[in-house]
């Protein structure tokens, strides 16, 4: 495989919607362990690598929205 780091983020998130779906289909397909692990460890390498790459503000905007706005109950 590629190295990582030589991907855009669209490359990398187009990358791991594949190697999700070949995931998938190798369950539907009862493939054995080792190629389901294979490929699940590429996947969360893919996960890790865009996560390295995200601003740390972006990585707590939902976190700050739901601390930002109470809930409001109405009677």
């Amino acid at each position: 495989m590629k190295e990582l780091q030589d991907f855009q983020p669209l490359q990398l998130a187009n990358l791991l919607a594949h190697e999700t779906i070949a995931y998938y289909k190798l369950i539907g397909d009862d493939a054995s362990v080792e190629e389901c692990t294979q490929c699940n460890e590429r996947i969360r390498q893919i996960e890790r690598e865009l996560e390295s790459r995200r601003d740390p503000h972006e990585r707590n905007i939902l976190n700050r929205q739901y601390k930002l706005s109470p809930p409001e109950y109405s009677f």
